[in-house]
């Protein structure tokens, strides 16, 4: 996953950012009650639909709303890192 940076709440997601994927972003910042007996936001969307939440949709939504970018699309060494490691697996 690339990496991505949402501004609005000071949080990157990827590989080594603040969360790993949207959906645990999103996650993050909806408060859910205990007592349900839910501990995500991915939890809550297979109890009341009985499917998993779509990670293109979370981040769709997260880059919208958060003020998001794609920090690879504007960082030449990551850009270099990625065509490295492209060459190397002879793509």
């Amino acid at each position: 996953m690339d990496g991505y940076k949402l501004r609005k709440i000071n949080a990157t997601v990827g590989m080594f950012g603040n969360y790993t994927n949207f959906t645990a972003a999103v996650s993050d910042l909806v408060k859910i009650d205990p007592r349900l007996h839910i501990d995500s936001l991915d939890d809550l969307i297979v109890a009341l639909t009985g499917q998993d939440i779509d990670e293109d949709k979370a981040r769709d939504f997260c880059m919208q709303e958060l003020d998001g970018e794609d920090v690879d699309d504007e960082d030449p060494e990551a850009e270099w890192g990625d065509e490295m490691y492209c060459r190397q697996a002879g793509k």
